[in-house]
């Protein structure tokens, strides 16, 4: 094949992949967009906080995207081709299936290396700014929904009164906080002053009161203790703050390639499974090798030989790729199980992947077309 037919398939198809990607990261975003707005109008999050997380979670959406983009490229491509009658016409110049498929191996094998560098790097980088944004969102709301001269419901079971509020600071003058979260009663706090603090290190934050008494009551109801103090310190549990868990981002999906494998070698000197890190450690070598075979499914199901079923390939390569996930889903949760070594678990749908692209391939590859299943209605009975 010459090298102008074979710059001509990859620029087709590097188009029709950079649109199949687009338009598959714009629908997860389509879904998110309710939450972001939620954040920025409804819980007064800083567009910018907004923005910023919303930028980390493209790495994560466009790995998931590429091989199905991949795939999707190709039977659109080569449909078109085959309606256009080109595709006949470069078999009747005595092309063969595997030699049109042959200028594939170069664009999947640059899909698989931009995926591989989205799940070793690229991912576990954003899913680090995910959990920095998140925290960042979470520490500013401790001041940003407080309103001054009202009771202010703050982190569930928590009534919090002041009487001057710098925002900007964090500085409260004249508090009053009760809570109920004790189980053997509840506590009321009178204060001068107080000032909300966090440590972005350790994710945590704290506010700090001066100057105060702190009254228990207990269950009974009967009799009450009373402490003075001068300054008292109280952990705000920022996991709390609801609407802000996003994303999955913690753990192995935020470690780099040395620290997962350290963290592995390190549980299971203790005599630890390390289950969530092999099966980080092995997803990130999955979906690359997905990458790798999910064009040559779209070439038999996209060269077929007839005008009219060109939508049922697109329909049937967009069923494949939903149960691909499905599958990898399933496999996350046998691994966690431990139904089934991890590896095996999670290289399992790649093997069933990988067999049905050599049966449709091999099908192509001695002319005969694909048999796809129809999906017309049943015809209506006359009366």
């Amino acid at each position: 094949m010459g090298r102008t037919l074979e710059r001509y398939l990859l620029r087709e198809v590097s188009r029709a992949f950079a649109a199949a990607v687009g338009l598959a990261v714009g629908v997860l975003f389509v879904l998110r967009i309710v939450e972001f707005v939620d954040l920025a109008f409804a819980r007064g999050v800083p567009a910018r906080l907004v923005g910023s997380l919303a930028g980390y979670i493209v790495p994560s959406y466009l790995e998931t995207a590429l091989p199905m983009g991949a795939l999707l490229a190709v039977v659109v491509v080569f449909a078109r081709l085959g309606s256009d009658g080109e595709l006949l016409a470069m078999r009747a110049s005595g092309l063969e299936i595997k030699q049109l498929a042959a200028p594939l191996v170069a664009f999947s094998i640059a899909v698989a290396i931009l995926s591989l560098v989205l799940g070793v790097w690229t991912r576990p980088w954003a899913n680090r700014g995910i959990e920095r944004a998140t925290y960042e969102m979470a520490r500013t709301r401790l001041t940003a929904s407080l309103r001054a001269g009202v009771f202010n419901a703050w982190f569930g079971g928590v009534i919090l009164f002041v009487d001057e509020l710098d925002s900007a600071s964090g500085s409260m003058r004249n508090v009053m906080l009760a809570e109920e979260r004790e189980e053997f009663g509840r506590k009321t706090i009178f204060a001068s002053d107080g000032h909300v603090e966090s440590n972005e290190d350790a994710r945590t934050a704290y506010l700090k009161l001066r100057n105060g008494s702190l009254l228990t009551y207990h269950s009974s109801g009967k009799y009450h203790d009373k402490t003075d103090f001068d300054s008292l310190e109280l952990n705000l549990d920022l996991s709390e703050e609801r609407g802000l868990d996003l994303m999955d981002s913690g753990g192995p999906a935020a470690m780099s390639m040395p620290r997962l494998l350290q963290e592995r070698r390190t549980r299971v000197a203790r005599g630890e499974s390390g289950i969530e890190e092999t099966i980080e450690l092995h997803r990130k070598l999955v979906l690359p090798a997905a990458a790798l075979l999910l064009p040559f499914i779209g070439v038999p199901l996209g060269a077929v030989g007839r005008r009219g079923v060109k939508s049922r390939a697109l329909l049937l390569s967009t069923i494949v790729v939903l149960l691909y996930y499905l599958a990898l889903t399933g496999a996350v949760t046998i691994a966690r199980e431990q139904m089934l070594p991890a590896p095996a678990a999670l290289w399992l749908p790649n093997l069933l992947l990988a067999t049905l692209a050599y049966v449709l391939f091999q099908h192509a590859a001695g002319e005969k077309p694909v048999k796809l299943p129809s999906f017309r209605l049943p015809a209506r009975s006359r009366a």
